[in-house]
C-alpha cells in the first residue's frame, strides 16, 4: 500500500477552504455573534467591549466585560484567556450565557499577539505576568469583590495552570479543563502543549493548530487554504508549516527544542519546583490528547502546594469522551466505538457552581473526591483519594508469538516486523484533537482494519472468565533489537469481544532514543544491540468483559496522528530519506517482553 493511498484512506480533507476561514465560515462567524448578541440582551447582560487593559511593559490586552444588569457592584468574576477570538469563540461565550445571568461577571481577553491584544503570540511566554497585571485590574474596578476565578477547556484551561504558579492573591479558584498540556518538566510526560507523546511529536494536531492558529500577531489570525490531506504526507515535517504558511509560527521551534527543557520552563510550562496556592478543578476525558498530563498536573500541584486549600483541593474528574467534548459522549451514546450510558452524565455544572460558589462567595466547601473518573465499559463513576486507586495492583501479561498470558514463557523466543516510513501503519483513533483542516476519526475505535498489516505484531489472549477492571497507568516493557540507528514503538491495547471487535482501550508510544529518559537520551542503537523500551501509556479505567479478550498492536507508527519516523540518527523532524526498519520483538522467561497491567478488584 503506497502512502498516497495510506492518506486517502484515513484523512479527508475539509470540504470548505481548507484550514483558512472561508467565507462561509465569515458568515457563520456574524451570524454567531449576532445571534449572542442577541441572548445576551435578553439575559440582561452588560457588555463593555475592547477594554485595553496595559501590561508591564506597556502592551495592552483587548478585554471584553461582561456584568449582569440588575447589579453594579461586588461582583466576584471569571476570567476567560484564550487565543481564539474574544467576540467569536463559543466556548468563551458559553462561559458568559451560562455565569453572568447567576450573578456572576466575566471577563474575556484576548492573550498577547492575538485578535485584539498587542505584542507578539508564543505560547505561552508572558502569561503569567500578563495574567497577573489583568487579576489586579479585576480586583481594583469598583464593581469587583475582589475574588477571581479562571475557566476554560485547552488553551483556555492550559493559561490557567501557569498562573496558578505566580502567587496572584486575587486568584482564588481554576476549572481547567483539557488543560494537560501545560505540563513541562514537572511531569513525566514531558508532553509541551500537548506537542509530544513519548518523544514523538503529535503530528496531526501540532501542524493543524500551528496552520490554524499559530499567528503571532493581530494581522495573521487565521490560516490560508490547504490541502491539508496532501500536506500532512510531505517531508521533512520540521517544515510543513513554514512551507504553506508565510507569516511566522512556533511549530518549528517546538520540533526543533524538545530536549531543549530550558526553552520550555522560559515559555512557562510547569517545572517541578514551581509552587501553587490556587484550589483546582482539573477536567478531563479519558481520549483527550493531554489526559495524562492532566493526572501529572494535578499531583504536582498538589505536592507543590504552599496554602492547605491549595494542597487539600486538586480535584480530578475524568469522563469518557474526547477532546473539550465534556459532555457529548453522554449525549450521542458513544465515543468512537465505545458505548456509553446517556443517563450516566454528571452535572458538571452543579458541581462548577458550587465549587465557584465557595470560593469566590463563601458558599459551603463541595464534598469532592480527589479523584472521580468514569469506568469505560461499565458504565459507572467511581472515586478514590489517591491515583492509581488504592485497591489497585499490577498484573503481568507475558508475550509469546502471538499470544499473552500470565504464565512465564517456558523458552525464549521472537517475532519480527519491518517498518516502512513511506507505507507507515495508519492511525485508527486514539487522542487527536485540533487537526485543522483534517477531518481524522478520534477515541477508542475497532482497530480491526489494522490487523492484517506486516508492520504489527498482534498478541491475544485466551477468554476472560471474569470481568477484568483496570484503573490505572498501563505500561509495556518491550524488548527488541533493530537495525537501524533509532525508531519508535507505538502499542494499542484492545478489548477483543466475541465477535471480533477490537477496541482500542488506550494507546502508548516511544521514540526509542528516550528509552532512558528524557533528559539524557540514549545511544543510539546498532544491530548488536538488546534494548527493553518502556512504553507509558495515558491513564485508564476500563471494564474488560467477561469472555471478551484482551489484545495488543505493537507497531512504529501511528500515522499521521503521530509524526513517523524515518529510522535515522539525526532530527527527525528535519529528515526526507526514509530507511526501513527490521525489528524484533524478543521473549522470555528471564527477560521477556510483558505488559503491566493496572487491576483493580470488582465492585
Amino acid at each position: 500500500m503506497t502512502l498516497r493511498r495510506v492518506m486517502a484512506g484515513c484523512l479527508v480533507c475539509a470540504a470548505v477552504a481548507g484550514l483558512g476561514l472561508s467565507q462561509l465560515d465569515r458568515l457563520r462567524e456574524v451570524r454567531g455573534q449576532l445571534g449572542f448578541q442577541a441572548k445576551r440582551l435578553a439575559l440582561g447582560i452588560t457588555l463593555d467591549s475592547n477594554i485595553m487593559i496595559p501590561m508591564p511593559d506597556g502592551i495592552t490586552l483587548a478585554t471584553d466585560l461582561y456584568r449582569p444588569r440588575a447589579s453594579d457592584t461586588d461582583l466576584p468574576t471569571i476570567l476567560i484567556r484564550l487565543p481564539y477570538g474574544k467576540t467569536t469563540y463559543g466556548e468563551a461565550l458559553r462561559w458568559v450565557r451560562t455565569w453572568v445571568p447567576r450573578g456572576y461577571a466575566v471577563a474575556v481577553q484576548d492573550i498577547r499577539g492575538r485578535f485584539g491584544s498587542g505584542g507578539t503570540f508564543t505560547p505561552y511566554a508572558d502569561t503569567v505576568s500578563d495574567g497577573a497585571a489583568t487579576l489586579d485590574w479585576i480586583a481594583a474596578q469598583d464593581w469587583s469583590n475582589g475574588r477571581v476565578a479562571m475557566g476554560g477547556c485547552s488553551a483556555l484551561g492550559e493559561v490557567q495552570l501557569m498562573q496558578a504558579k505566580a502567587g496572584a492573591p486575587h486568584l482564588r479558584a481554576l476549572i481547567a479543563e483539557g488543560a494537560g498540556g501545560a505540563i513541562g518538566t514537572g511531569g513525566a510526560s514531558r508532553a509541551y502543549f500537548a506537542f509530544f507523546e513519548g518523544g514523538i511529536p503529535n503530528l496531526a494536531a501540532a501542524y493543524g493548530w500551528f496552520s490554524a492558529n499559530g499567528g503571532k500577531t493581530g494581522d495573521h489570525m487565521h490560516g490560508v487554504p490547504i490541502d491539508a490531506a496532501e500536506v500532512i504526507g510531505q517531508l521533512p515535517t520540521g517544515t510543513l508549516v513554514s512551507r504553506n504558511r508565510s507569516d511566522p509560527t512556533d511549530y518549528d521551534n517546538f520540533l526543533r527544542n524538545f530536549d531543549n527543557t530550558a526553552y520550555w520552563d522560559a515559555l512557562g510550562y510547569l517545572k517541578s519546583d514551581d509552587s501553587f496556592d490556587t484550589p483546582a478543578l482539573h477536567i478531563n476525558t479519558w481520549h483527550d490528547i493531554g489526559v495524562r498530563g492532566t493526572f501529572e498536573a494535578a499531583a504536582l500541584m498538589r505536592k507543590r502546594a504552599v496554602t492547605d486549600a491549595a494542597r487539600n483541593h486538586q480535584h480530578v474528574i475524568i469522563g469518557p469522551g474526547l477532546h473539550c467534548d465534556l459532555q457529548a459522549a453522554f449525549a450521542a451514546g458513544g465515543v468512537g466505538d465505545l458505548a456509553v450510558a446517556p443517563d450516566s452524565a454528571l452535572d458538571l455544572d452543579a458541581i462548577y457552581a458550587s465549587w465557584l460558589n465557595h470560593w469566590l462567595l463563601d458558599g459551603p466547601l463541595p464534598r469532592l473526591p480527589q479523584y472521580t473518573y468514569f469506568v469505560n465499559g461499565a458504565d459507572r463513576w467511581d472515586s478514590s483519594d489517591v491515583w492509581p486507586p488504592a485497591d489497585v495492583t499490577m498484573q503481568t501479561w507475558y508475550l509469546e508469538p502471538g499470544k499473552m498470558t500470565q504464565n512465564i514463557p517456558k523458552a525464549a523466543g521472537s517475532a519480527d516486523f519491518t517498518y516502512d516510513p513511506m507505507d507507515p501503519t495508519p492511525s485508527i483513533g486514539g487522542p487527536i484533537c485540533c487537526t485543522g483542516g483534517l477531518n481524522l476519526p478520534a477515541g477508542p475505535l475497532d482497530q480491526r482494519p489494522n490487523a492484517a498489516r506486516h508492520d504489527i505484531l498482534g498478541f491475544t489472549s485466551g477468554p476472560l472468565s471474569d470481568p477484568l477492571t483496570l484503573a490505572g497507568n498501563i505500561t509495556a516493557e518491550i524488548v527488541i533489537s533493530t537495525d537501524v540507528p533509532d525508531t519508535d514503538l507505538v502499542a494499542v491495547l484492545m478489548d477483543i469481544a466475541p465477535d471480533g471487535t477490537m477496541l482500542a482501550i488506550q494507546q502508548g508510544a516511544l521514540r526509542l532514543r528516550y528509552r532512558d529518559g528524557f533528559d539524557d537520551p540514549a545511544p543510539l542503537l546498532t544491530p548488536d544491540d538488546l534494548v527493553t523500551a518502556t512504553i507509558a501509556f495515558p491513564p485508564i479505567a476500563y471494564r474488560v468483559a467477561e469472555g471478551h479478550r484482551l489484545g495488543l498492536h505493537i507497531s512504529s507508527a501511528s500515522f499521521p496522528r503521530l509524526e513517523r519516523h524515518m529510522n535515522g540518527p539525526g532530527l527527525n523532524a528535519q529528515s526526507d530519506t526514509p530507511r526501513l526498519a527490521h525489528t524484533t520483538v524478543w521473549f522470555g522467561p528471564a527477560s521477556g517482553s510483558a505488559l503491566m497491567l493496572p487491576v483493580q478488584p470488582a465492585h
